[in-house]
């Protein structure tokens, strides 16, 4: 065998290009790979919070984790999609609520109250959005080392 074939390099359209899937479908760019993922996972969040299935954040950071992991992709690849899908995911649904008129601030001030903590309505946004992130970064974790551990060859 000749080393020539191992250290050939990919033309760019292959270099930038997602592999096609299995059916035979054209490839998704790599440019539009990630934006891709981060814009689904976070409408998956968004509609499973209106629906109140308030665990998607981390349901959603498995699989970007388990993907990342096995195509080789850097952690924080997964981090940054997760992260930002579960903030967005669980900010627009809240924005949403406040835009059509829901006393989200008066909710929010009477849970800060009734839990101990000061009554601002941003300190309770801001610790619901928090457990959405550390949800999403809990997936990432568990998916990533799952899929490290059930890696053939391991």
């Amino acid at each position: 065998m000749s080393t020539v074939t191992y250290l050939q390099k990919q033309s760019p359209a292959e270099e930038s290009a997602v592999p096609a899937p299995a059916g035979g479908g054209p490839a998704l760019p790599a440019a539009l790979a990630l934006p891709a993922t981060l814009v689904g996972a976070a409408a998956l969040v968004a509609v499973g919070s209106l629906w109140s299935l308030w665990y998607l954040p981390f349901a959603v950071g498995l699989p970007v984790g388990a993907v990342t992991a096995v195509r080789g992709l850097r952690a924080r690849t997964a981090v940054l999609v997760a992260a930002v899908a579960a903030v967005a995911g669980w900010g627009t649904p809240l924005l949403w609520r406040v835009a059509s008129g829901d006393a989200v601030a008066g909710t929010a001030r009477t849970v800060a109250a009734l839990a101990g903590l000061p009554a601002l309505a941003s300190l309770v946004v801001a610790v619901t959005l928090l457990i959405g992130l550390v949800q999403a970064l809990l997936g990432v974790w568990l998916g990533r080392t799952a899929a490290a551990a059930l890696r053939p060859g391991r």
